[in-house]
């Protein structure tokens, strides 16, 4: 028989020494790898800034800006007039006090007259301070809708996180199920193979006749593809574990004990109960209820009147030269409250709050209907459960008797009452039973799983 690539690798992991973990390991390490639930996370994150966000919207807001400039001005010759002068205007008889005031109205119309190039430098800095105090309610609204989107992005962690405790726990189980079914057609080939030893022996002695040889023989070349079938399983099954707990160690390898679970004795209305109390959809479902009975309400809100408080104040300056002086600074600060009242929108505001109640109205039928599905899942899981007890009970009796089948055929080949033959009939039978009961231990864990989550126990 031909060693397979699988075996030898196993072989040379068992001398290098396994990295086996258990069920609570692979579960730890596939929350901290598991990319779904890595986003599911940031998520949180982002929905818990969204909140902060707009509840940043009831503070007030400030805002500071300012400048500072520079200027030169050249202006075109045609553009400045002559100086004036009213002296040459005056007589003999003008006194002192008509040179004065001559002199004065010089140099005020002189002063007007530009200069080129002119510089100028100005300065300009203002704090404004805006507080929203009434928007007929959509703001509250707006805050009470992001924390329920918050709470929202929170439960889908959990159920994400929830989902990837049940996949791990069942790949877990698949592996070890798929390691405990090739043990068991391993040891099938091996009893076929001594069993062909015999009948081969048996032959040379003159014993047997040459179809039990054949019939030997097939039975080996039966049990062949089904052992190479079940290491190719396992090695599936260990390839996807893997993956699920992010990592590509090959020498990790799940151990634990495959063991029933406590066997359920809830009833079905129990179980539905509990499953209508604790299940997260139902916590979700009723959430996106609230959030649009909170739209609903805001936009009832887009009748009132918006309110704002607004205040500034400035500070602002302009020189005739780049140097700014201490007296060249002004002031001016404001205080006022704006509103807006819609009058008439083109019944647009009549349409969304429409919407809003069809929204409200299809959420709570989408409520009723997640309890109804939830009900009936319930129901369906708890059937599985107790088909799977009930079928492990009809396996478990058959191995007793596939046991007792084997000793009594043990027993008769001993005292020379039977045969060979029928010992080993009774061996190939008794490993055909073992595979349905190892099968059987996995539906029950599985089964059991699937329930709790349905029931909404942390699993």
């Amino acid at each position: 028989m031909k060693i397979s690539l699988l075996t030898l690798s196993f072989a040379l992991l068992m001398s290098w020494g396994l990295h086996a973990i258990s069920l609570d390991e692979s579960i730890a390490m596939a929350k901290m790898n598991n990319k779904s639930l890595l986003m599911a996370m940031e998520d949180v994150k982002k929905a818990e800034q969204t909140y902060n966000d707009v509840r940043g919207s009831l503070l007030p807001q400030l805002s500071l800006q300012g400048a500072y400039g520079l200027s030169k001005t050249y202006y075109p010759d045609s553009s400045i007039p002559e100086k004036v002068s009213f002296s040459d205007g005056l007589d003999d008889t003008a006194t002192d006090n008509d040179e004065y005031l001559t002199g004065v109205i010089e140099s005020v119309v002189n002063s007007m007259i530009p200069s080129s190039p002119a510089p100028q430098g100005s300065f300009a800095l203002q704090l404004k301070m805006d507080q929203v105090l009434f928007l007929g309610g959509k703001l509250i609204n707006g805050i009470k809708a992001v924390d329920r989107f918050r709470s929202i992005q929170k439960l889908r962690y959990k159920m994400q996180e929830q989902e990837v405790v049940l996949s791990t726990t069942q790949l877990y189980y698949q592996c070890m199920l798929a390691k405990k079914l090739w043990d068991v057609q391993k040891d099938g080939l091996e009893i076929a193979n001594r069993h062909l030893q015999r009948v081969e022996l048996f032959q040379s002695e003159g014993q047997v006749s040459e179809f039990d040889v054949l019939r030997a023989r097939l039975e080996v070349a039966k049990l062949q593809p089904q052992v190479l079938q079940a290491e190719n399983m396992f090695s599936l099954a260990l390839a996807a574990f893997r993956k699920q707990i992010g990592t590509e160690d090959v020498s990790v390898m799940p151990e634990g004990d495959f063991l029933l679970p406590p066997e359920n004795v809830i009833s079905l209305e129990a179980a539905t109960n509990m499953g209508l109390s604790n299940r997260t959809e139902l916590e979700l479902v009723d959430i996106n209820t609230q959030i649009m009975q909170i739209r609903y309400n805001a936009e009832k809100g887009n009748y009132l009147p918006n309110v704002a408080l607004s205040a500034d104040y400035s500070l602002f300056t302009a020189a005739d030269e780049y140097a700014i002086q201490r007296d060249d600074f002004g002031s001016k600060y404001g205080l006022s409250i704006g509103f807006q009242i819609p009058l008439f929108t083109g019944f647009s505001n009549t349409a969304k709050r429409r919407y809003a109640l069809y929204d409200h109205q299809q959420a709570k039928l989408q409520q009723r209907d997640t309890q109804e599905l939830i009900a009936l899942q319930i129901k369906q899981d708890h059937q599985n459960l107790s088909h799977a007890w009930e079928n492990y009970a009809v396996q478990a009796e058959n191995i007793r008797l596939a046991d007792r089948s084997l000793e009594l055929a043990q027993v008769r080949y001993d005292n020379k009452v039977g045969i060979q033959l029928e010992v080993f009939d009774a061996q190939i039978m008794r490993q055909a039973i073992q595979l349905q009961y190892f099968q059987a231990i996995y539906e029950i864990i599985m089964a059991d799983s699937n329930f709790k989550k349905s029931v909404g126990i942390n699993l």
